[in-house]
């Protein structure tokens, strides 16, 4: 939804941010290139208004997903940065304090993890395509 909108529906949605008053946000419009009445901005300001749970979605679908795996993929080169530095680092003490940080990271990696499962996992009687078929699936225990 968020990458359908039209220039001219993301200029209004610029006022909405920014919390301009109407003429604030006619005059900002005119001046980003999007002139219109007052009729057209209310107009355009319902609909997106009306259509904020439909956006809601599409960034929890589309956005989510591109920013949980970066976050990950974060992670994992952090820790992986953080043995590489531990192996060269020569002090003691310094060896410690990277041994301490790899330690305060592993809950990040982990709930990343678990967050994953919750992801991918299809709802109730669905199977789910993006999931290769030899994979094995292990039950959870409660």
């Amino acid at each position: 939804m968020r990458r359908d909108l039209t220039q001219t529906k993301r200029a209004v949605l610029e006022t909405i941010r920014m919390r301009l008053s109407e003429k604030q946000a006619l005059a900002y419009l005119e001046g980003t290139g999007h002139p219109m009445k007052r009729s057209t901005y209310y107009n355009h300001k319902a609909e997106l208004e009306s259509k904020k749970l439909e956006r809601l979605h599409f960034i929890a679908m589309m956005g989510f997903e591109d920013q949980h795996l970066e976050r990950i993929d974060n992670c994992e080169l952090i820790h992986k940065l953080m043995w590489e530095n531990y192996h060269v680092c020569r002090n003691p003490k310094d060896k410690v304090m990277i041994l301490k940080e790899i330690k305060e990271l592993q809950p990040y990696i982990s709930s990343y993890y678990e967050a994953t499962k919750e992801v991918i996992k299809p709802t109730a009687g669905q199977s789910d395509s993006s999931i290769p078929e030899n994979t094995i699936t292990i039950p959870e225990i409660e």
